[in-house]
Protein backbone atom coordinates (compact mmCIF):
# COMPACT_ATOMS: atom_id res chain seq x y z
CA UNK A 1 0.00 0.00 0.00
CA UNK A 2 1.31 3.51 -0.85
CA UNK A 3 2.06 5.64 2.54
CA UNK A 4 0.31 9.49 1.89
CA UNK A 5 2.44 12.45 3.73
CA UNK A 6 0.41 15.33 4.16
CA UNK A 7 3.45 18.29 2.86
CA UNK A 8 3.63 22.01 2.11
CA UNK A 9 5.24 22.97 -1.42
CA UNK A 10 8.75 23.33 -1.30
CA UNK A 11 10.76 25.59 -3.54
CA UNK A 12 12.35 22.73 -5.97
CA UNK A 13 8.42 22.86 -7.43
CA UNK A 14 8.96 25.88 -8.91
CA UNK A 15 5.72 27.40 -9.25
CA UNK A 16 4.11 24.26 -10.16
CA UNK A 17 1.60 24.67 -7.06
CA UNK A 18 0.54 27.72 -5.32
CA UNK A 19 1.51 27.83 -1.31
CA UNK A 20 -2.67 27.63 -1.04
CA UNK A 21 -3.27 24.85 -2.16
CA UNK A 22 -3.25 21.64 -0.39
CA UNK A 23 -0.95 19.16 -2.06
CA UNK A 24 -0.81 15.36 -1.58
CA UNK A 25 2.60 13.93 -1.70
CA UNK A 26 2.39 10.05 -2.10
CA UNK A 27 5.20 7.96 -2.28
CA UNK A 28 5.23 4.82 -3.85
CA UNK A 29 6.80 1.56 -1.81
CA UNK A 30 8.94 -0.50 -4.48
CA UNK A 31 10.57 2.33 -5.98
CA UNK A 32 10.06 5.27 -3.33
CA UNK A 33 8.84 7.55 -6.44
CA UNK A 34 7.02 10.85 -5.20
CA UNK A 35 4.28 11.81 -6.69
CA UNK A 36 2.66 15.10 -5.98
CA UNK A 37 -1.44 15.68 -6.29
CA UNK A 38 -3.15 19.00 -6.12
CA UNK A 39 -6.35 18.96 -3.93
CA UNK A 40 -9.00 21.70 -3.74
CA UNK A 41 -7.03 24.95 -4.98
CA UNK A 42 -9.42 27.80 -2.73
CA UNK A 43 -9.90 29.65 -6.62
CA UNK A 44 -11.05 26.67 -8.22
CA UNK A 45 -13.95 26.27 -5.54
CA UNK A 46 -16.38 28.37 -7.16
CA UNK A 47 -19.74 27.12 -8.41
CA UNK A 48 -19.55 26.18 -12.33
CA UNK A 49 -20.98 28.87 -14.61
CA UNK A 50 -24.14 28.79 -16.70
CA UNK A 51 -22.57 27.80 -19.72
CA UNK A 52 -20.70 24.68 -17.46
CA UNK A 53 -24.28 24.14 -15.78
CA UNK A 54 -26.10 24.13 -19.18
CA UNK A 55 -23.21 21.31 -19.95
CA UNK A 56 -23.54 19.51 -17.35
CA UNK A 57 -27.02 19.12 -17.54
CA UNK A 58 -26.84 18.56 -21.05
CA UNK A 59 -24.63 15.12 -19.98
CA UNK A 60 -27.08 14.12 -17.37
CA UNK A 61 -29.85 14.55 -19.61
CA UNK A 62 -28.06 12.20 -22.42
CA UNK A 63 -26.76 9.55 -19.94
CA UNK A 64 -30.36 9.33 -18.63
CA UNK A 65 -31.94 8.67 -21.87
CA UNK A 66 -28.84 5.88 -23.02
CA UNK A 67 -29.34 4.23 -19.46
CA UNK A 68 -33.44 3.49 -20.52
CA UNK A 69 -32.64 2.98 -24.29
CA UNK A 70 -29.85 0.05 -23.27
CA UNK A 71 -32.79 -0.92 -20.68
CA UNK A 72 -35.65 -1.79 -23.32
CA UNK A 73 -34.46 -4.67 -25.19
CA UNK A 74 -36.31 -3.66 -28.85
CA UNK A 75 -34.49 -0.32 -28.77
CA UNK A 76 -31.25 -1.45 -27.55
CA UNK A 77 -30.82 -4.19 -30.54
CA UNK A 78 -31.91 -2.10 -33.03
CA UNK A 79 -28.46 0.62 -31.65
CA UNK A 80 -26.65 -2.74 -31.42
CA UNK A 81 -27.34 -3.95 -35.28
CA UNK A 82 -26.58 0.39 -36.24
CA UNK A 83 -23.76 -0.17 -34.20
CA UNK A 84 -22.55 -2.91 -36.23
CA UNK A 85 -22.08 -1.17 -39.40
CA UNK A 86 -20.31 1.88 -38.10
CA UNK A 87 -16.26 1.65 -36.99
CA UNK A 88 -16.08 4.92 -35.44
CA UNK A 89 -17.31 4.04 -32.28
CA UNK A 90 -15.70 1.31 -29.81
CA UNK A 91 -18.47 0.74 -27.52
CA UNK A 92 -22.29 0.18 -27.72
CA UNK A 93 -22.80 2.64 -24.92
CA UNK A 94 -20.46 5.57 -26.67
CA UNK A 95 -22.43 5.03 -29.99
CA UNK A 96 -25.95 5.47 -28.71
CA UNK A 97 -24.08 8.24 -26.42
CA UNK A 98 -23.57 10.07 -29.56
CA UNK A 99 -26.66 9.14 -31.32
CA UNK A 100 -28.73 10.77 -27.58
CA UNK A 101 -26.69 14.03 -27.61
CA UNK A 102 -27.17 14.80 -31.28
CA UNK A 103 -31.00 14.57 -31.03
CA UNK A 104 -30.50 16.27 -27.68
CA UNK A 105 -28.25 19.13 -29.56
CA UNK A 106 -30.37 19.38 -32.27
CA UNK A 107 -33.71 20.64 -30.95
CA UNK A 108 -34.12 24.03 -30.79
Amino acid sequence: MAQIIMSTPHDAERGKYAKSDQIYFKIRKFDNAVFGVRMKHPATNEPPTAAQQAAQDLFTTVAAKVKTALADASQRAQYKADWKKQKKYKTLTSYIFHVKYEEETAQP
